[in-house]
């Protein structure tokens, strides 16, 4: 018999599920910008309460379906006691430029670019990064900067090259794209040319 706590949290757990799928259509019909709460909550079949209850308002409605999206796509792809090595670098990175060149073809690209998404999935690449970076200090290297610094510019750098490659401004593979960025994050500019950075 389910106590009244999993009742409860299941009722949420509901509630949360068809606001995402009443916004997500909605989404699709007419852009973020234009979207109401009222016409959200009627969508949905719940109180605007229920909704405030739930998110702050449509940005924080937004902000969880992309986190909750963006993680489950990273479960699916990276193996489960994942940690720093190239092959996971790799993955993370193959599957932040897919994702958005999925999300550019079936979302508005008003609401794409909205920086709310892009820092969403900057935050979820710069957690994984620490987790390993962290790991991997702690049995191997030390590294010279702080590791939270080098998960934020190596975060910086996925999102970069996942946005410019998903509007298609690189005429480059997925594969190829991938192998350039890891390329990067794990060799940096003066080890790709003797003369990169004279003095």
């Amino acid at each position: 018999m389910a106590t009244p706590s999993k009742n409860v949290d299941r009722r949420a757990q509901r509630t949360r599920q068809v606001l995402e799928q009443a916004f997500l259509n909605i989404l699709q019909e007419k852009g973020l910008t234009a979207m109401s709460i009222q016409e959200l909550t009627e969508r949905a079949n719940v109180h605007r309460g229920t909704f405030y209850a739930h998110f702050a308002d449509k940005y924080a409605l937004l902000e969880a379906i992309i986190r909750e999206g963006f993680r489950d796509v990273l479960t699916g792809m990276l193996p489960p006691q994942s940690q720093w090595e190239r092959k996971t670098l790799y993955l993370l990175t193959q599957t932040t430029l897919d994702y958005f060149k999925n999300m550019y073809r079936t979302c508005p690209p008003l609401d794409i670019v909205d920086p709310l998404i892009e820092q969403t999935i900057r935050e979820e690449l710069a957690t994984h990064l620490v987790i390993w970076l962290k790991q991997n200090r702690n049995t191997q290297m030390r590294w010279r900067i702080p590791v939270e610094m080098m998960a934020q510019f190596m975060s910086w750098t996925i999102l970069g090259a996942a946005i410019q490659w998903s509007q298609d401004t690189i005429a480059m593979s997925s594969e190829q794209m991938t192998h350039n960025v890891v390329l990067m994050l794990l060799e940096g500019v003066t080890h790709q040319a003797s003369n990169a950075l004279p003095g």
